[in-house]
């Protein structure tokens, strides 16, 4: 009977130690699939992807994932259970909140394309204004010839009729150059073209740096996202890879 208390004390000892180190002794929930298959765990939280877990038999090992459309529900130790349903996806919408670079390069191009279209149109109406001048002075200019040449031919008939001999070259009317006959019409004309070709080059400048800026804003509307994850009723693990525009 001496010996009664040491040994009550050791078995309290040992009931002690194993219901502290048991793994009843810790926090077990159990995670449901949909497949059947039942996950006893610590579940550490869920979120729109992933339910996050730790074995319940080694809490201080490495983190689990589970996707959520995978799993049921969760029963947690304290009997609680929580259907698990799969979280819609929340998008940005960019039309209604654009971040502040994505809203810079939209300005950007609609500046460069009303550039674009106001150089192209100036430029393409100049050159046909000019060019449409040219050909108007070249016809009046031929026509003009013709006239001082039948001019000619008749002065020439009726003189060598009366004198039997050809006339004097200073009797006869001078033609002039063309430049001196368009003057100052065909300086305007030419300068309207070359004005023309400089407001087109201008405005196929503002195009290139429009698509630059289509470019560049389709590379910042998209995203790409990596995030691990671990499935252990199929004992796999890798890195889910998401493209979003």
């Amino acid at each position: 009977m001496t010996f009664a208390p040491k040994v009550f004390v050791i078995s309290a000892l040992v009931l002690l130690f194993c219901v502290v180190f048991s793994p009843a002794a810790h926090a077990q929930d159990k995670i449901i699939q949909k497949n059947g298959k039942e996950i006893k765990a610590k579940v550490l939280g869920t979120d729109s992807e992933y339910v996050r877990y730790k074995r319940y038999d080694n809490p201080s090992g490495p983190t689990y994932f589970l996707f959520r459309s995978d799993v049921m529900r969760i029963e947690y130790e304290n009997g609680k259970i929580e259907p698990i349903q799969e979280a819609p996806k929340v998008t940005q919408d960019p039309a209604k909140n654009p971040p502040a670079n994505v809203d810079i390069l939209e300005r950007k191009i609609a500046r460069y394309q009303k550039k674009s279209t106001l150089f192209l149109t100036a430029g393409s109406v100049a050159i046909v204004a000019g060019a449409l001048t040219m050909v108007k002075l070249t016809g009046d200019y031929n026509k003009y010839k013709t006239a001082v040449q039948e001019t000619n031919d008749a002065y020439t008939s009726w003189y060598q009729t009366n004198y039997k001999t050809a006339p004097p070259a200073g009797d006869l009317q001078n033609q002039e150059s063309f430049a001196k006959f368009a003057s100052p019409g065909i300086y305007a004309g030419a300068a309207a073209v070359l004005g023309g070709i400089a407001l087109d080059l201008m405005g196929l400048r503002s195009m290139q740096l429009a698509q630059r800026a289509r470019t560049e804003l389709a590379g910042k509307q998209q995203a790409l996202s990596f995030e691990p994850f671990y499935d252990v009723s199929r004992r796999t693990t890798g890195l889910k890879v998401a493209l979003s525009f």
